[in-house]
């Protein structure tokens, strides 16, 4: 049995800037200022920029996962829920 499913063209060993930005759907500024900060390496060959598709990858997999939980004073300021409150206790009556 032939499988049909369309296979994906295999990724270049690197890409430009521009390829970068593309494969990963960040910026090429974003790409850029990863960088210069020394979080994303890249080849150099006179004035051109390669990024080694599992440099890419890697940087891509070192990025935190998610959105953290936002802390109780700050629920529902990013979320659009109500801020929880605590509820309001009754007078104590004592005797």
């Amino acid at each position: 049995m032939r499988d049909t499913k369309p296979h994906a063209p295999p990724l270049p060993l690197a890409v430009n800037l521009r390829g970068a930005a593309e494969l990963s759907s960040f910026s090429e500024s974003t790409i850029d200022h990863a960088i210069r900060a020394g979080e994303l390496s890249c080849r150099r060959h006179g004035n051109r920029v390669l990024i080694r598709t599992a440099d890419l990858a890697a940087w891509i997999d070192a990025l935190p996962s998610g959105r953290p939980a936002a802390p109780p004073h700050l629920e529902g300021r990013r979320t659009g829920r109500p801020p929880t409150r605590p509820q309001k206790m009754g007078k104590l009556r004592h005797g």
